[in-house]
C-alpha cells in the first residue's frame, strides 16, 4: 500500500485504536502504550499489504492480537514481593490467588497511597522497572524516589497489620434535598451542578465539621481514595473545598443539617413574627400601593391584589434588610466565572411534622440588560406555577418582553423563537381574544429598579419593626448557632441577620394573609407572572 493511503488510515483509527486500548486496560497511561503498539504494527502492516477488503476486520485482528501478547508478556513475571507480602505471579493468576484476603487487602492498602508513591511501587514491584528509571520517568531525584519507596513500604506493613476502621457515612451516607447559591453563578452552573453526584455530596460532608486528608475522607466513605482525590481535586480547584496545612481538606458549603426539634422551633417563631409583620407593617405596604398613580403602572387586567403580592414579597425582601451585613465577603471568587456562597441542606431521616415544600422560595433573582433600559426581579413561591429553579430564568427572557414592548418583536421566522418563549413562559398570554402582558411592569427611567415610583412609595420600617426584627435575629442566631462548625459561624451569623426580609418570613407572611383574605389566591393564568415586576421605561398599552 501506498504510505499516503496508509497514513489516511492511520488518522481514520487514530481514535479507534485508542478507544479500542481503553477498553481493555481501563486506564489512560496504559492505553496510550497499548494504542501506540498496536498502531506501530498496523501502519506497518498496511505498507506491506494491498487491495484490503476489509479494512475494518484486519485492523481488528491486529489489534487483539497485540493486546493479546501485551497480556501474556505481564502474566510471565516471575514474582512480586511489597515488603512482608509475597504474590507469586508464574504462568497466570488464579482466580484463587486474586480472591485471597492478602491480596485482596494489599491491593485496597496500595490505594491508600499517596499518589506518587503509589506510582512508585506500581512501577517497580508490578512493572519491574528499577528506581533509576522510575525517577527519570518521573522527573523526579533518585533520592526522592527511594525515600518514597521506604515511606510507602511502612505505610502498607502497617495497613496489612491495622485493620481499617469504617466512618458513619460508610455505613450510613448522606443526600443533599437541596442546593444552592447566593451571588452569581457561572459558566458551569451552581453548588447543585457541581454536586450532582452523592459520592462527591458525602466527601464535601465528610471534611466539613472537621478537616481531613484524602485518606481520611476515603476511610470515613469505605472507598477508595481513588475515587476520592479528582473528586477532591475539583471541588478545591472550583472553591467548594480549601487545601489546610498537613494535606488536609475543609469543606466551603454551608451545609444545613436537619433536626426535628429545631426545624419545629424555627416554624414556630418564624410564623410568630410573622403575623407581627401583617400587623405593623403589611397594611403600610398595602396603602402605598393604592396610591400609585395608574400612569406609572401597568398591572394585569388592574388587579390589584396582583400587585399586593408582588409589592408585600418585594418591600419585606428590600425595605427590611435593616442591618448593612456585607455577605460579598463571603462570597468565592470560582474558576468559571462564578462568585458565591454555596449553600446545601441535608435530607432529613425523619419525618417532618412541617410541610417544607410550602416554604421553599427561590430568590431573590434580579435580571439585567446590556442592550435595553428593563430590569427584571422575581421569587419564586409555592404559589406561582414556575419551577423553584433559577436557571429557568434568563436575562433574555426580559429582554424579549421589552422587545415585545417597544413593538420591535414580530412573529415573523426570525424572531418567531423569542415569541414562542415568551408564550410559553406565559409572561404573553391570549385573554379575550386579545394578546395581553401578564407582568406587572413599572416605570423606571432607565430601567434602573431604585428610580421607579413603585420603589419610592414603598414604606421604610417603624421603630417598632426594627425592634422585632432585631428580636427575631437574636432568636434565630441563639436557636441555630450550635449546628455549624466554627470556620461557618461568621457566614451564619451574617446569615442570620435581617431574618425579617428573609424567604422563611415571606413564605409565612403570604400563608398568613392568603389564609386571613388579605391576598386573593391567583387565578391559573395569573400564576406564571406572579410576584414579578418589570422596570422599564415603556409600559404595554392597556
Amino acid at each position: 500500500m501506498e504510505k499516503q493511503a496508509a497514513d489516511q488510515y492511520m488518522l481514520d483509527y487514530n481514535k479507534k485504536l485508542f478507544g479500542f486500548a481503553l477498553s481493555k486496560t481501563r486506564s489512560m497511561e496504559a492505553a496510550e502504550e497499548l494504542a501506540s503498539q498496536i498502531a506501530l504494527e498496523v501502519y506497518a502492516a498496511l505498507l506491506k499489504r494491498d487491495n484490503i477488503a476489509n479494512p475494518n476486520s484486519y485492523i481488528y485482528r491486529i489489534a487483539q492480537n497485540v493486546y493479546a501478547r501485551s497480556v501474556d508478556a505481564a502474566c510471565k513475571k516471575t514474582s512480586l514481593s511489597v515488603h512482608m507480602t509475597e504474590i507469586p505471579a508464574k504462568g497466570d493468576f488464579t482466580e484463587e490467588l486474586a480472591q485471597s484476603e492478602a491480596y485482596i487487602h494489599l491491593r485496597r492498602e496500595i490505594a491508600y497511597l499517596s499518589k506518587v508513591q503509589r506510582e512508585i511501587i506500581i512501577r517497580h514491584y508490578f512493572d519491574r522497572m528499577k528506581l533509576d528509571d522510575i525517577a527519570r520517568e518521573l522527573a523526579i531525584p533518585l533520592g526522592t524516589v527511594k525515600w518514597h519507596m521506604y515511606e510507602a513500604k511502612h505505610s502498607l506493613k502497617e495497613g496489612m497489620i491495622n485493620m481499617r476502621q469504617t466512618g458513619s457515612l460508610g455505613l450510613k451516607p448522606v443526600r443533599f434535598c437541596s442546593m444552592g447559591h447566593s451571588g452569581s453563578a457561572g459558566h458551569l452552573g451552581d453548588t447543585s451542578d457541581f454536586l450532582k453526584k452523592r459520592l462527591t455530596q458525602n466527601i464535601a460532608y465528610a471534611a466539613y465539621h472537621e478537616p481531613k486528608t484524602v485518606n481520611e475522607i476515603a476511610e470515613e466513605l469505605a472507598v477508595s481514595p481513588l475515587f476520592v482525590e479528582d473528586e477532591v481535586a475539583i471541588l478545591e480547584e472550583y472553591g467548594f473545598m480549601d487545601r489546610l496545612p498537613g494535606n488536609k481538606y475543609r469543606t466551603e458549603i454551608f451545609i444545613t443539617e436537619p433536626d426535628r426539634e429545631i426545624g419545629k422551633k424555627m416554624h414556630e417563631i418564624y410564623n410568630h413574627y410573622a403575623g407581627l409583620l401583617c400587623t405593623h407593617y403589611v397594611p403600610d405596604v398595602i396603602e402605598a400601593m393604592r396610591d400609585i398613580d395608574k400612569a406609572d403602572i401597568y398591572i394585569p387586567d388592574n388587579d390589584m391584589n396582583l400587585l399586593f403580592w408582588a409589592a408585600i414579597t418585594y418591600s419585606i425582601g428590600n425595605k427590611l434588610q435593616i442591618k448593612n451585613v456585607d455577605h460579598k465577603r463571603f462570597s468565592v471568587k470560582r474558576k468559571d466565572g462564578g462568585d458565591y456562597i454555596a449553600f446545601a441542606t441535608l435530607e432529613a431521616d425523619f419525618e417532618s411534622e412541617v410541610d417544607e415544600e410550602r416554604y421553599r422560595v427561590c430568590g431573590d433573582m434580579r435580571r439585567g440588560s446590556d442592550k435595553y433600559p428593563v430590569m427584571a426581579w422575581q421569587l419564586n413561591t409555592y404559589y406561582d406555577s414556575r419551577e423553584l429553579d433559577w436557571q429557568s430564568n434568563r436575562s433574555a427572557d426580559f429582554e424579549y418582553v421589552y422587545e415585545y414592548l417597544s413593538g420591535s418583536l414580530s412573529k415573523e421566522p426570525s424572531q418567531v423563537d423569542k415569541y414562542r418563549r415568551l408564550c410559553d413562559k406565559g409572561y404573553i398570554q391570549l385573554y379575550n381574544g386579545q394578546e395581553q402582558v401578564n407582568l406587572i411592569v413599572t416605570r423606571a427611567e432607565g430601567g434602573r429598579e431604585y428610580s421607579s415610583r413603585l420603589f419610592e412609595l414603598l414604606p421604610e420600617p417603624s421603630e417598632v419593626v426594627v425592634r422585632i426584627g432585631e428580636e427575631l435575629d437574636k432568636e434565630i442566631y441563639e436557636l441555630n448557632k450550635s449546628r455549624y462548625p466554627k470556620h461557618m459561624q461568621q457566614l451564619f451569623q451574617a446569615f442570620s441577620s435581617n431574618c425579617m426580609s428573609d424567604n422563611n418570613m415571606r413564605s409565612r407572611v403570604l400563608e398568613q394573609l392568603v389564609q386571613s383574605g388579605v391576598l386573593t389566591e391567583p387565578s391559573e393564568r395569573h400564576k406564571s407572572g406572579l410576584n414579578t415586576i418589570v422596570f422599564s421605561d415603556i409600559l404595554p398599552q392597556a
